[in-house]
């Protein structure tokens, strides 16, 4: 029987397995607040609140969320709060100007527009039918109101993520990532690298 790969399963396995080992340290000084240290557990809780408040405002299965933040917790639960309920989680370089921002939220159709709170002015223009900057006052809502997501069937060959190029010789084009380029591809860096659960990582790329 084919069992699709989704990027819920780690999620999923990050719940069940470290509910209560931390698997996240967040950024202490940033423009929003930050999360501090999170567990499996409450992150799990974190993304599937996200994806319940999606169905909340009637964002579909297949629209795009974009999000332009700094490295940080938020920006990594919602790879899965978006992605792991069918929706399309667009990450966008925060030093882009505010022409190329827009392009890019205008490119991808965005229905959802998360922002870091020192770049408001960058997206005070862009027309998006819901815009929320990223704070502990929108956390409320997005991350920390219990909630239940509507199921969704995994598809593997499902876009899961687009990422922008940088557009040095043209207009930046979106990379459509699926489910199962991210799973294997995730997969297949652990068992090359050697990691296991007592490694950590420290992110210093662009999400």
């Amino acid at each position: 029987m084919k069992v699709d790969l989704s990027v819920i399963d780690f999620l999923d396995r990050a719940e069940a397995v470290f509910p209560d080992r931390v698997v996240f340290v967040d950024e202490p000084d940033q423009p929003a607040r930050s999360w501090g240290e999170v567990t499996g557990a409450e992150f799990a809780r974190r993304a599937r609140n996200q994806a319940a408040h999606l169905d909340a405002l009637g964002v579909g299965v297949g629209e795009r969320v974009a999000i332009l933040s700094q490295n940080s917790a938020r920006l990594a639960c919602g790879f899965f709060g978006v992605s792991g309920w069918g929706r399309i989680y667009v990450p966008i370089n925060f030093r882009l100007s505010p022409v190329e921002v827009a392009y890019i939220v205008e490119h991808c159709g965005a229905s959802v527009l998360m922002y870091d709170p020192e770049l408001a002015d960058t997206v005070a223009d862009l027309e998006v039918p819901h815009k929320v900057e990223l704070g502990a006052e929108s956390d409320v809502d997005w991350f920390l109101t219990d909630g239940e997501p509507t199921p969704w069937v995994p598809d593997e060959d499902a876009t899961a993520t687009i990422n922008y190029t940088s557009g040095t010789t043209a207009r930046p084009k979106g990379v459509e990532q699926t489910h199962r380029a991210l799973w294997l591809n995730a997969s297949t860096f652990g068992w090359h690298a050697g990691v296991n659960e007592r490694d950590v990582y420290l992110h210093t790329l662009p999400m």
